[in-house]
């Protein structure tokens, strides 16, 4: 039979000390950016889908074959 044993962690925070914050004032990209960044990621998602659509499609045209 095995033993079962419990441990406590205890972690010290010190309260008066805080995290570093950084407060940025203004847009941290630009409105060209962005739509580049949201092109970009659309073409790249589509890519994506229509890779795993044609595999899955593969792949159950294989499962179909076999029936």
């Amino acid at each position: 039979m095995a033993a079962q044993t419990d441990t406590m962690v205890v972690i010290a925070v010190d309260a008066e000390r805080e995290p570093p914050v950084e407060v940025v004032d203004g847009a941290l990209c630009s409105a060209e950016e962005l739509r580049r960044a949201v092109v970009a990621t659309a073409i790249t998602s589509g890519i994506l889908c229509a890779l795993a659509g044609a595999g899955l499609g593969y792949l159950f045209g294989l499962r179909e074959g076999k029936e």
